[in-house]
């Protein structure tokens, strides 16, 4: 949902960046991100028996992306914009299959001032478009692309995969995998961050677990989220994967041309 709704925050956020405003949107990034940070750090002190590291992780992962869009890292925009499509898929999802509630609405829209203010063009000259980083890297137009689609999606896979591996679980519900999922998105994030092909081989594999770990629309990975708060009830091992899974797609033509070439 989260992928096919982008193009139409992009072209909205392109006529907002036709005015400019650069430091103005990314402070409300910046402060939907921080917002999400300290709120689930107080959750963490608070939560329910077994939330904790939960809410502990969530505030952290927020966090990052909060020095990542103020400081201006190339990588930033692409982490932050993953977080807040997370939080919007998980918000829309819920008001389609659960029903009207003013808490989804704030929640949704916390997250499209993430995502909104850091599209378009006259962002990406802020983080993507700088030259440092694409000259060290050697990186064109379409590589670019490429891996900001995977750093996007694999970022949006992260609250998700945090609540589904941290989160409380019953026997059965595949604790050992959730874990795993959770350490090789996180590192394939590193990886990709610096550009090494080990960094997407391990996205790929976290959502080959993810797919084994927890069957698509799980009622067990609902249940449980469900006990924290509602809004949750759909994020877990389901959506994770699908994120992961269109994490791989941009690079997996190119390796397989590549292995095909070095058969």
């Amino acid at each position: 949902m989260a992928l096919n709704l982008s193009s139409g925050a992009e072209a909205l956020s392109e006529k907002l960046g036709a005015f400019g405003f650069e430091r103005v949107r990314r402070a409300l990034a910046a402060l939907s991100l921080s917002f999400f940070a300290i709120l689930y750090l107080f959750l963490a002190f608070n939560a329910p028996e077994g939330w904790g590291p939960a809410f502990g992780a969530l505030s952290v992962c927020y966090l990052v992306a909060f020095f990542a869009v103020v400081a201006e890292w190339f990588w930033g925009r692409w982490f932050a914009t993953g977080i807040g499509w997370s939080g919007l898929t998980v918000a829309m999802l819920s008001l389609v299959l659960v029903g009207w509630a003013p808490a989804l609405i704030i929640y949704g829209l916390l997250h499209g001032l993430i995502v909104l203010p850091l599209a378009g063009k006259s962002m990406a000259v802020r983080y993507d478009l700088q030259e440092d980083w694409r000259k060290r890297y050697r990186m064109d137009e379409l590589g670019v692309a490429r891996l900001r689609k995977t750093i996007t999606r694999s970022a949006a896979s992260l609250p998700s995969l945090i609540l589904w591996a941290l989160g409380p679980k019953e026997p059965g519900q595949g604790m050992l995998l959730a874990l795993a999922t959770l350490a090789l998105a996180a590192v394939g994030f590193r990886g990709l961050v610096r550009l090494r092909t080990w960094g997407w081989a391990a996205v790929g594999v976290s959502a080959l677990v993810a797919l084994v770990g927890g069957p698509l629309w799980a009622t067990a990975s609902a249940t449980t989220a469900a006990a924290a708060a509602g809004f949750f009830a759909f994020a877990g091992p389901d959506l994770a994967t699908c994120f992961l899974l269109a994490a791989a797609l941009p690079f997996a033509l190119p390796a397989f041309r590549f292995l095909r070439a070095r058969a």
